[in-house]
């Protein structure tokens, strides 16, 4: 993930996280916070519980309560994102579109963080398998978050966590032979079905490692799905993913949650095609 001042110049683009300001109970309990006034790295430092509420089936009386802790002593990824609201808040939207896409899936989520989306996946939808995947530094928080939420987990999906470095050949590696083995269906064994991710192109630097991953991983039958925000996701990232064999698909605002229309975010379908319908990786 990236430095702290990343974090202040993504908010200042308005993907503002939903724990930036708030303070623990136990901090208030064990004396940390001195006169209602908390100093940023306090700030910063605080673990907060953002809630997610999404209706599971057609019934608006069936919702599900999700639970994500949230704590920004790992680094940005570390919190919820408005990016990750806005991709959550679509797939419940157009729920019945992309419970044909992830029933049955392998979903990988790219910088999960807090898991806020796959969670969100294997509690609306009913894939096979979900991997979530980020640096080493959030996996005991991606552990939490998905014990915390087990019970809002779908039956039958089963859902991973598993360290991945973007550009990290081994890890990718280990990451293919983990969904090869992840049951015996007679598909393509390293077939990965649908990727999420969201806030994954924040800086330049990001680009190359992001995209030689999303080549390992992708398949011609690969759907991958990103929110991204408008104002740090540059053209160059674009003209990437093109030279890479990847075409994207911008969803249109009016097809978009309607608090989301006209804000700096957007939502990107990306596939590679293959001309003879072939599955190489690069």
């Amino acid at each position: 993930m990236a430095t702290s001042d990343v974090a202040e110049s993504i908010s200042a683009n308005g993907a503002a996280p939903r724990n930036e300001s708030s303070a623990t109970q136990q901090q208030e309990r064990d004396g940390s916070i001195e006169n209602g006034e908390q100093t940023k790295e306090q700030e910063q430092h605080a673990i907060t519980i953002v809630p997610l509420r999404v209706r599971v089936d057609d019934d608006a009386q069936s919702e599900t309560l999700l639970e994500f802790e949230c704590d920004w002593a790992p680094g940005i990824g570390g919190s919820v994102w408005t990016s990750g609201e806005l991709l959550a808040a679509q797939l419940e939207l157009q729920r019945e579109h992309y419970r044909s896409i992830f029933d049955g899936a392998r979903v990988v989520e790219l910088g999960s963080g807090t898991g806020y989306v796959g969670l969100m996946v294997a509690a609306c939808f009913k894939p096979a398998h979900v991997y979530l995947t980020d640096l080493s530094t959030h996996i005991h928080g991606l552990h939490r978050n998905v014990g915390r939420n087990a019970n809002a987990v779908r039956a039958g999906v089963q859902v991973h966590v598993a360290e991945l470095s973007w550009g990290c050949s081994e890890q990718e590696t280990s990451l293919l032979e983990s969904i090869a083995t992840s049951d015996g269906s007679d598909r393509n064994l390293e077939e990965v079905d649908v990727i999420v991710g969201t806030d994954v192109a924040y800086l330049r630097e990001l680009y190359d490692p992001l995209l030689h991953t999303m080549n390992r991983l992708a398949t011609s039958r690969t759907l991958i799905l990103l929110g991204l925000n408008r104002d740090d996701t540059r053209l160059t990232f674009f003209q990437q993913l093109e030279r890479d064999g990847f075409e994207y698909y911008k969803i249109p605002d009016f097809k978009l949650p309607q608090e989301y229309w006209g804000r700096d975010f957007g939502l990107f379908e990306i596939r590679r095609a293959q001309e003879d319908g072939a599955t190489d990786r690069s």
